[in-house]
């Protein structure tokens, strides 16, 4: 069983803890994002999401309000919503209205979708990326699209994936040592980049949240 390390909006959110059980759902449906095999728009009830008891209140939604990449208690990876760019990691395009399981694997600890590009981290400390790759969010060192998941490099130390608001070509992630890195767009007078490069040199950090462009992180 995958446990999760982070909460929607970083470890230190709030001292909340880690839940498991129903997901309900409401409110913006324009791409099917609620789940509930529908794109009607304007849902203005809250609903339970299926029968399942296992989502956790792991998942960011964030920028990417289209479209959700969830894992599981289980850890297992399910996804919905648009499907931009084959942000939700299906080998495909194609827009799906209610959860669908992405691949077999049990084995992922957290994901996010930022816009139209996914990150994720599975157990094992793998970073794995896929979606829009237009100026090299993936981290794949090239500009490449992908609609399935893809490794990146062999590294097994990740530990965290970040998630961003305001800039929607980026993906941001922390490795275990604590030190933070990002590929796509430059922001903040840092470069443009194809593959994760650290921000800075500074390392030991326990927690990082970003809020829009600007990086919160935290040491113990």
């Amino acid at each position: 069983m995958a446990v999760q390390q982070f909460l929607m909006m970083g470890r230190a959110s709030a001292g909340r803890t880690i839940i498991t059980g129903q997901m309900w759902v409401g409110l913006h449906n324009n791409y099917g994002q609620c789940g509930l095999g529908d794109a009607t728009d304007n849902k203005s009830t809250i609903t339970q999401l299926g029968s399942l008891e296992t989502w956790q209140n792991t998942d960011s939604p964030g920028a990417s309000d289209g479209n959700r990449t969830v894992v599981i208690s289980t850890g297992a990876l399910w996804c919905w919503g648009r499907n931009n760019s084959g942000v939700l990691g299906l080998g495909d395009t194609t827009q799906r209205t209610s959860p669908v399981q992405v691949g077999s694997d049990t084995d992922w600890l957290e994901c996010i979708s930022q816009a139209s590009a996914t990150s994720a981290i599975k157990t094992d400390g793998t970073l794995w990326t896929w979606g829009d790759n237009s100026v090299g969010q993936l981290g794949t060192g090239n500009t490449t699209a992908r609609t399935s998941p893809a490794q990146i490099g062999s590294a097994t130390d990740w530990a965290h994936v970040l998630q961003g608001g305001a800039n929607n070509d980026w993906l941001v992630a922390m490795k275990t040592d604590g030190g933070i890195y990002y590929s796509g767009t430059g922001v903040a007078g840092l470069s443009t980049v194809s593959s994760f490069t650290q921000i800075g040199t500074e390392t030991g950090f326990t927690d990082a949240v970003l809020m829009g462009t600007n990086l919160v992180a935290w040491k113990e």
